[in-house]
C-alpha cells in the first residue's frame, strides 16, 4: 500500500508541475506547447482520479481539484487577457496593411 501511495504522490507532483507549464506557456504566449501541456496533465489527471488501487480520501479528492481549479483559473486568465492583447495586434496589423496597400497603390498608378 505504501508503494501505491508513494505513486499516487509523484502522480500528484507531477500534475502540478505540469498545470505550473501550464501557466508559463500562457504567461509566454506559447499556445502551441500549451495545448501539449494540457493534453500530457489530461491524461495524468484520468489516471489519477479514476485509479481505484490508488484510494484518496473525498477530502483530499476536494483539496486537489480546488488546487488546480486555482491554476487553471489563473491560465485561464492569462488566455483571455492574450486573446484581447492578440486582437488589437491584429486591428493593429490589418490597419498597416491596409495603409501599406494603400501605398503601394498611389505608387503603382501612374502620374
Amino acid at each position: 500500500m505504501k508503494g501505491s501511495q508513494e505513486h499516487l504522490e509523484r502522480q500528484w507532483q507531477e500534475i502540478l508541475n505540469l498545470s505550473t507549464k501550464m501557466r508559463e506557456c500562457a504567461e509566454k504566449r506559447d499556445w502551441i506547447s500549451l495545448q501539449d501541456v494540457i493534453s500530457a496533465r489530461e491524461t495524468l489527471l484520468i489516471a489519477h482520479f479514476s485509479d481505484k488501487n490508488l484510494a484518496l480520501q473525498v477530502a483530499e479528492k476536494i483539496a486537489r481539484i480546488e488546487q488546480l481549479k486555482e491554476i487553471d483559473g489563473s491560465v485561464l486568465e492569462l488566455t483571455t487577457k492574450n486573446k484581447q492583447l492578440l486582437a488589437k495586434e491584429i486591428i493593429k496589423l490589418q490597419k498597416g496593411r491596409a495603409g501599406l496597400s494603400a501605398y503601394t497603390e498611389g505608387l503603382l498608378k501612374p502620374h
